[in-house]
């Protein structure tokens, strides 16, 4: 079994590449251990290999696993899922998968603003946050409008605006449709610290179980198999989505997870193998 391992570029992969490149490290050697022969592809890869391991966001690559996967080659994620992780993609999906979120629109002009409740947060709509304000906190509409026209200064042209939910904020990690670990942000570890905008968490109950089938719902509807996400837990227990991350560092699991995501490869391209042989 040849493996292929792809790294996600560092710009896109702010304030994580560390952790980013820690996790493929350690699938890495999770996968020698099961007995894969494994090649640092980087910035290109063999097409003869059995699958692709890889965190890319890169639309070149991207294309280029596309290719691979329709001679035959197992991608983990797939290119169409991790191309459905941009931030609009997702959340007009997991609306119309009926996967709990915030209420949110999409915002083109700052006028829209005014009619819209507070406060809320204000985020890039194309792709993925590669910068600390891509995703900002609104107390009001004047607030909104300024983050709005900073966006727009940095050449991005559409934002979501999307309804603070009050609650703790959850962090969650899945790999294919049956490990799933979910757990309190660490205050200031993560990529911008906004989780801090959240305040203490207050511990409010919630079902585990639940969470775990609306992300996994999530997931189906995008098409991820390694993924992540955060949601909200507000004081009812009632839970909302409000990111998906295809294949996170997995800092907080980091070793369990990699024998996880190493054991779902080496299933995924035995699997395939048989159906191969009838």
């Amino acid at each position: 079994m040849k493996i292929a391992i792809i790294a996600r570029s560092t710009k896109d992969s702010p304030n994580m590449v560390a952790k980013d490149a820690a996790i493929l490290e350690s699938v890495s050697r999770e996968l020698e251990t099961l007995g894969a022969v494994i090649v640092n592809a980087e910035e290109d890869f063999e097409e003869e290999c059995d699958a692709v391991c890889h965190m890319s966001r890169s639309a070149d690559i991207l294309k280029k696993l596309r290719k691979a996967e329709a001679k035959g080659v197992t991608v983990i994620n797939n290119p169409e899922s991790v191309e459905r992780c941009s931030r609009i993609l997702f959340m007009k999906m997991l609306k119309q998968a009926g996967v709990p979120q915030p209420p949110f629109r999409i915002i083109e002009d700052a006028d829209e603003l005014d009619t819209l409740h507070y406060p809320a947060w204000i985020k890039k709509a194309e792709g993925w946050s590669c910068h600390k304000d891509d995703v900002a906190y609104a107390c009001n509409a004047n607030e909104a409008k300024a983050i709005l026209e900073q966006m727009h200064r940095r050449g991005i042209g559409r934002a979501i605006y999307s309804k603070h939910i009050e609650g703790d904020l959850i962090k969650f990690y899945a790999v294919g449709h049956d490990w799933f670990y979910s757990c309190y942000p660490e205050q200031g570890k993560t990529k911008f610290g906004l989780e801090a905008l959240n305040g203490t968490p207050e511990h409010y109950p919630f079902d585990c179980g639940e969470l775990k089938r609306i992300a996994g719902k999530a997931a189906e509807a995008i098409g991820v198999e390694i993924y992540g996400g955060d949601c909200i837990v507000d004081k009812a227990g009632n839970i909302y989505i409000i990111d998906i991350n295809d294949f996170p560092s997995f800092s907080a699991v980091r070793s369990e997870a990699a024998e996880e995501i190493a054991k779902h490869i080496a299933n995924t391209v035995k699997k395939k193998r048989d159906e191969a042989r009838g």
